[in-house]
């Protein structure tokens, strides 16, 4: 990630944890866990800016104030990229530059968005699979318990457009958590 308009930020799914004052590590699981060594103060300070509200112009004047060199910004934001501890706020296309200002929806599906990140690591690669899934449609066929908890899950995921076919009622044995409540019972399914 070098282009000026990014704003890098660190993964907010991976935990940070100091193991020692010149060490850092983030993540925890085995498979995703990144030790960053020797961190002086001036870089754990840096790594307090990478929240992504901030360009790299903006990141390189703060850096200087606490002792860094762009140079020196430039080899930790490129290390911490390619150990897949970075991704840019501002990435990932026009559909998730779209969806960015959609606040409710963007709450709903930060979850996502966080296991995205890590597991397609490459700098805005979680931001364009959660805009391909909201330009998705599903139907789900039957809407008893197992199709509405499905497509409840479904539309809470970000998916666009969930369609649900079923022309009965709910009965009581329909109603399950996170599908139909209880005061759905006798409304149509569909």
């Amino acid at each position: 990630m070098h282009p000026m308009d990014a704003h890098p930020m660190l993964k907010p799914a991976l935990r940070r944890a100091w193991r020692d004052r010149q060490t850092v590590q983030f993540g925890v699981t085995p498979a995703r866990a990144v030790v960053l060594s020797p961190v002086d103060t001036a870089t754990g300070s840096f790594l307090e800016l990478l929240d992504g509200t901030r360009g790299l112009p903006l990141l390189y004047e703060e850096a200087r104030a606490v002792g860094l060199s762009p140079g020196q910004v430039d080899a930790l934001v490129r290390r911490l990229t390619e150990a897949g501890v970075v991704d840019d706020a501002t990435a990932g296309g026009p559909a998730a530059r779209a969806s960015r200002g959609r606040t409710e929806a963007s709450d709903r599906t930060r979850p996502d968005l966080a296991s995205l990140c890590l597991v397609h690591p490459e700098p805005g690669a979680g931001a364009r699979r959660l805009a391909a899934r909201r330009s998705l449609r599903v139907q789900v066929r039957g809407a008893g318990r197992v199709g509405a908890t499905i497509a409840s899950v479904l539309a809470a995921s970000g998916v666009g457009r969930v369609e649900v076919l079923d022309g009965g009622t709910v009965r009581p044995w329909d109603v399950a958590p996170g599908g139909l409540p209880g005061r759905a019972v006798g409304e149509r399914r569909g």
